[in-house]
């Protein structure tokens, strides 16, 4: 598993910025930082990091910014055993027949093979349907 803080890169435009992210179990609940000199720190709180993670996307995407880590690709999302024992900081790679691969949540990634939160829980709904589809 990696440690935090991680040495990411975060895109907007075309431009790409070397910025951090920073996570931390704190009373009773999981804080996930990002910090970049193109914007104030951004920081949010939840039962875990990849809510988190997702709080923050939710700040920084609509100005059209994409974090560079694992867990805002496409294909990947926590189970919900990774989010209640693990605090989510395992996501899987998900294909239309499961999980694929376990990575973790903020592992660095390049900005352009990442995708926006509402295109993600798009991408993870159609799997989880081909998987539900599949194994009935």
């Amino acid at each position: 598993m990696i440690q935090s803080p991680q040495t990411i890169t975060i895109a907007r435009e075309g431009a790409a910025h070397d910025a951090s992210v920073s996570w931390r179990y704190e009373r009773g609940g999981w804080v996930v930082e990002l910090t970049c000199a193109a914007f104030d720190p951004v920081h949010a709180q939840a039962d875990d990091a990849f809510e988190a993670l997702c709080t923050i996307r939710e700040q920084v995407e609509p100005h059209g910014w994409r974090i560079g880590v694992a867990g805002a690709q496409a294909d990947v999302w926590p189970s919900g055993m990774s989010r209640d024992q693990g605090g989510g900081l395992v996501v899987y790679r998900m294909t239309s027949e499961g999980a694929a691969e376990i990575l973790d949540t903020f592992a660095p990634v390049n900005p352009d093979s990442v995708v926006d939160l509402a295109e993600q829980r798009a991408e993870i709904d159609r799997l989880f349907a081909e998987i539900s589809h599949g194994n009935g």
